[in-house]
């Protein structure tokens, strides 16, 4: 067999794009920015400020990533840089039971969805708004799967805060998505990481709170996703 010869000097090339009619030079840029939580810890996160815009008033959208156990990172972004296109600020925060931090920081939001990552979130946002980046009076938060868990405790919890949220594929009741993790190939872990406490999950499920919501709400799911309809609430 003829083996082909190995390239004599190391080139890249582009092959293709995924977005082709972007054009990168208006592309808003993503900023890494920390703040300090209420309990004193040091948060990471990340801003996105529309192009041509100062950081000054601007309406901001909070938008906590899935998992939790997961991050945002550096990376492309359609529904952050379609905001920022719309004039809106975008605020990222890799709260407390992130990957990618260590063991401990995953850990420490364990069996707590409605406690420690919802409270880095909202103190993020809190933060935004005291450096004069946000306008107070137009914040909203917007999330996927997790993401949307949090924008949903939001419209129950902070009305005073927000004035929006958006939830796609959200859990809107964690003792349903308990009792539903038998369905999970991971189901031992999942039971673990939301916690098996009955009135904990209760208190923590923004639909048994649904009359305390003082804000539009918006939920969007997928009708032929397995996922975001066994999240599925009414």
């Amino acid at each position: 067999m003829r083996r082909s010869s190995a390239p004599t000097k190391g080139t890249l090339r582009v092959i293709g794009s995924g977005f082709p009619n972007l054009d990168q030079k208006k592309l808003p840029r993503l900023q890494s920015i920390s703040f300090t939580a209420s309990d004193g810890t040091t948060i990471p996160g990340y801003l996105t400020v529309p192009v041509g815009r100062r950081p000054e008033h601007l309406p901001l959208i909070v938008m906590p990533h899935g998992g939790p156990a997961d991050c945002d990172h550096w990376t492309f972004d359609f529904l952050r840089l379609f905001l920022a296109s719309r004039g809106y600020a975008v605020l990222q925060v890799n709260f407390r039971g992130s990957t990618g931090y260590g063991n401990k920081w995953l850990m420490d939001a364990h069996q707590d969805w409605g406690g420690l990552t919802y409270s880095d979130v909202t103190d993020g946002a809190r933060w935004v708004v005291k450096q004069g980046i946000a306008d107070p009076a137009h914040l909203c938060i917007v999330g996927w799967s997790f993401g949307g868990y949090a924008a949903l405790v939001g419209a129950v919890r902070n009305g005073d805060r927000y004035r929006c949220a958006v939830s796609i594929a959200g859990v809107s009741d964690l003792s349903m998505l308990e009792s539903q993790m038998a369905n999970f190939t991971n189901s031992g872990i999942a039971r673990e990481q939301i916690g098996t406490l009955r009135q904990k999950l209760k208190d923590d499920s923004p639909q048994r709170h649904a009359a305390e919501a003082a804000m539009p709400v918006l939920m969007i799911h997928g009708d032929m996703d397995s996922q975001s309809t066994v999240h599925r609430h009414g």
